[in-house]
């Protein structure tokens, strides 16, 4: 504040200079503050809660997933002693794991193309009918994805 001589002021001139956004007088003032304590204007964050996922935790969970890689959340959570939603969180957001569900299938076989190919002549032109919008088919024959 060199020159200006009040906070005032700065709030005046910034006014007069059409800025976007012009700081209350009280926040100039802790901008001024902070500039004489730390030689800088920028925001240090707040420490905050402390996080229960430490750099042991997180190694630990990464052995746990290494030795046994298909595991729950829920055993993984017990083995470490933290809650489901840490591991869960850690799991996702650190290790960049990525949940997987499993789901039996039915093999195809050679055998299996021609009955698919039958399938789609006969289904291809009802779908293409147009009054047939928003109609859904049921059947008991095996459906392929």
């Amino acid at each position: 504040m060199a020159k200006f001589q009040s906070r005032i002021t700065v709030r005046r001139y910034l006014q007069r200079e059409n800025f976007a956004y012009v700081p209350l007088v009280l926040t100039i003032k802790r901008i001024y503050n902070k500039f004489l304590e730390t030689c800088s204007v920028k925001h240090h964050d707040n420490p905050g809660r402390p996080a229960v996922a430490t750099t042991e935790k997180i190694n630990e969970i990464t052995e746990i997933l290494a030795t046994t890689p298909i595991n729950s959340v829920r055993l993984v959570s017990q083995q470490v002693n933290l809650s489901k939603s840490v591991v869960h969180r850690t799991m996702r957001n650190i290790l960049k794991y990525k949940p997987y569900k499993m789901h039996s299938t039915q093999q195809l076989y050679d055998e299996d193309q021609d009955l698919r190919v039958e399938m789609c002549e006969i289904l291809t032109p009802v779908l293409e009918h147009n009054d047939n919008d928003g109609l859904i088919f049921f059947s008991d024959e095996a459906s392929f994805h």
